[in-house]
């Protein structure tokens, strides 16, 4: 009778390995499918796509990874790592349990493939949110985006008007949109 039981537990565990692998594996491609953007109007959560392609910049370890969602990131990495150590060394580098994250508070499609958003900045939040912050501590920036091969990219002269608008790096705002070529 054991035996009986412990080959009718293996068989159904394996038919549900068996039926959940396909129907699993239809879903993943499906959402991938549907992770493409093609037209910003079109994009429903484009605030939500925007603030995930802004939020990698503020939680980043490294120059890469900060810039990961910045289009013409790599024309930024020296400006960033020296927008960083300034940064640190006047205290606002943060902890490793604290981190500030971007709430895009409107998105204007400006285009097709473009929109203009307006952003504030939840500082000192706890590192591991899972649900991002909605209010922010009262500041209004304005920023860029554009559809890159159907994801959100945040321009890289948004970054550089944030890096300006720092007190401890007012002069890289300048040198950042001249790496940029702008």
């Amino acid at each position: 009778m054991r035996r009986v039981a412990l080959v009718l537990l293996a068989t159904s565990l394996l038919s549900v390995g068996v039926l959940a692998g396909p129907a699993g594996a239809g879903v993943d491609a499906k959402a991938k499918k549907s992770a493409k953007i093609t037209d910003c109007k079109k994009d429903k959560n484009s605030a939500e796509n925007i603030r995930a392609a802004f939020t990698p910049f503020f939680l980043g370890a490294s120059s890469a990874e900060k810039l990961a969602g910045i289009a013409d990131g790599d024309k930024l990495v020296a400006i960033i790592d020296e927008s960083t150590a300034a940064a640190n060394a006047s205290g606002q580098g943060g902890s490793a349990t604290t981190a500030t994250y971007p709430v895009i508070v409107e998105v204007t499609c400006d285009g097709k493939t473009a929109a203009t958003f307006k952003y504030d900045l939840a500082l000192n939040q706890p590192r591991n949110l899972t649900t991002p912050p909605t209010k922010g501590a009262g500041l209004s920036f304005v920023g860029d985006a554009e559809l890159v091969k159907g994801k959100w990219k945040v321009s890289g002269a948004t970054l550089c008007d944030l890096v300006g608008a720092n007190p401890a790096t007012p002069t890289l705002g300048a040198k950042c949109l001249t790496a940029l070529g702008s």
